[in-house]
């Protein structure tokens, strides 16, 4: 099997997404062994320690409360976009230049806002602009994506997102799966991802590899546990808000005075 170029950049993201999320995501070795090989500088390893740090004794942030996926602690969670979402945001703030402390402050926070939806839902755009506009403007960080994989093309759209979480390109992709109108074909995908620096290449070699069975299962059963039977359906704190600004903004302004209390 052809090794993966993984470039410097991404090599810090393998080796935490390898030690926190191995057993959800089926991490091809050449890629693994790549990575495990060439992130030896003393910045990477810095970041690598710290974001050890943040995330060894953390929680979950779905209902489980178990530790985040692939967590050596038991019980971990198994497959959740939600733990993911976590391990990613802390990534992305470190290299970002983010202190600790203020990622974990974010982290801290007792607000989580979740988004059910599929990439290729017709509303997603504009439902999690308005979630994000919102949460932004209190503060807030701690906003997911739950993709229910309802259908083979939200599936196909999942596995790209789920491969550039591993190639640290995720929140990126995220996006523009987000603005992306279709079609969503494999082709048409892979350009969508060139365009954001992604190898193509490698895409094709080893998407079909990523595992998202785990992750699809577990945020269905979630939704199902919240009530939630039509998409795109936000979530705060795992209690069902209306998709308007007034419905979000009183939310999570009211959990925050609870909080403040």
């Amino acid at each position: 099997m052809k090794r993966v170029n993984v470039d410097d950049r991404s090599n810090l993201y393998c080796l935490i997404i390898i030690a926190f999320i191995l057993v959800v995501v089926l991490v091809p070795q050449s890629i693994s062994q790549k990575c495990e090989a060439e992130t030896t500088k003393t910045a990477q390893k810095e970041i690598i320690e710290i974001a050890n740090e943040i995330l060894a004794n953390r929680r979950c942030s779905c209902q489980c409360n178990n530790y985040l996926p692939g967590s050596s602690k038991i019980p971990a969670c198994f497959g959740c976009s939600a733990g993911k979402a976590e391990i990613t945001y802390v990534l992305e703030s470190l290299k970002a230049g983010k202190k600790a402390r203020e990622i974990v402050l974010n982290l801290n926070s007792p607000i989580l806002i979740d988004v059910f939806a599929d990439y290729t839902n017709a509303n997603i755009s504009k439902v999690w602009k308005l979630v994000k506009t919102v949460s932004d403007e209190l503060h807030q960080n701690r906003v997911v994506l739950r993709t229910p994989g309802l259908t083979a093309e939200a599936r196909r759209a999942i596995k790209l997102a789920e491969y550039a979480r591993l190639s640290g390109n995720f929140c990126k992709i995220q996006e523009a799966l987000i603005d992306h109108n279709g079609p969503w074909d494999w082709d048409t995908l892979i350009k969508l991802a060139a365009q954001h620096d992604m190898d193509t290449e490698q895409i094709r070699a080893y998407a079909d590899e990523i595992n998202i069975d785990a992750q699809i299962v577990k945020d269905q059963e979630h939704a199902k546990e919240r009530g939630i039977d039509t998409y795109p359906t936000t979530t705060i704190n795992n209690h069902i808000t209306s998709n308007t600004d007034t419905a979000i903004r009183q939310a999570i302004e009211k959990i925050l005075l609870e909080h403040s209390i």
